[in-house]
């Protein structure tokens, strides 16, 4: 039975390669994530302070078999979820996990990416095992809905090889799902004069990044034009893929 944690600190990741006991693939997959959000260009701000102070977390599933992807995606979540509750808000918002993935050979286009994210994403909330909030919407289409696991809120980007336009959403050598804890993030950057401007000055950078116009649906958690599902996978276009979210906590 593997004992070892399924999440690492980046202090832990670092002293691995180190020593020479992580994979050729996993390298390779965390210095490419780690240069891209290092770059003073990179738009999260916030994500390149947390790689600086070294507080980033990471994932690694070795493989693209699905049964071993949504063991590795729920192990990864559940360990998460409990790291988080430790955690002040704000802080916990500055330990991002980054679960880096093998991009699967049959997936060959946006649209399977896109597809296969929400499916995934699904099939990690019908295995945890606590009941969703009571005080996060459960339907999608709330203003205050957004993705739950072990009782903790979160937001979720999903990056993938298929992403060329738009170079924040694109990852070469993995598919990457970027977690973050919801609510200090709403602290920090939420509907507040602060947080407006951390925004703003985001959405300039994001622009300025892909060369590209910022995609319409990026907006306020909670306000109520606001669908948090429409930011998750973002396409390389502004229109987007299903006007539905695939996303649903019910059994079929």
């Amino acid at each position: 039975m593997n004992t070892r944690a399924m999440i690492q600190s980046q202090r832990e990741v670092d002293k691995r390669i180190a020593d020479g006991h992580l994979t050729a693939w996993c390298t390779d997959a965390y210095l490419e994530l780690c240069k891209k959000v290092s770059d003073e260009a990179f738009p999260c701000t916030f994500g390149t302070l947390a790689l600086k102070k070294r507080q980033m977390i990471f994932a690694f599933i070795e493989s693209t078999e699905e049964a071993t992807v949504l063991d590795g995606l729920v192990r990864a979540f559940t360990e998460y979820a409990a790291f988080i509750e430790t955690e002040p808000p704000v802080s916990a918002s500055m330990h991002p996990l980054a679960i880096l993935m093998p991009p699967p050979a049959r997936w060959q286009s946006i649209e399977d990416y896109y597809d296969n994210s929400w499916r995934l994403l699904t099939a990690v909330r019908r295995r945890d095992p606590r009941p969703w909030p009571a005080r996060i919407p459960a339907e999608p289409d709330s203003p205050g809905w957004c993705f739950c696991f072990g009782g903790v809120p979160f937001f979720i980007n999903f990056k993938t090889p298929y992403h060329e336009r738009r170079r924040s959403r694109r990852m070469r050598l993995s598919y990457l799902w970027l977690v973050q804890a919801r609510d200090g993030f709403d602290l920090i950057a939420g509907d507040t004069d602060r947080g407006r401007k951390a925004r703003r000055l985001i959405r300039e950078k994001l622009a300025s990044y892909d060369g590209l116009p910022v995609y319409p649906e990026l907006g306020h958690y909670g306000r109520p034009d606001n669908r948090e599902w429409k930011q998750y996978f973002v396409p390389e276009t502004n229109e987007l893929i299903t006007s539905a979210c695939p996303f649903s906590d019910k059994e079929r």
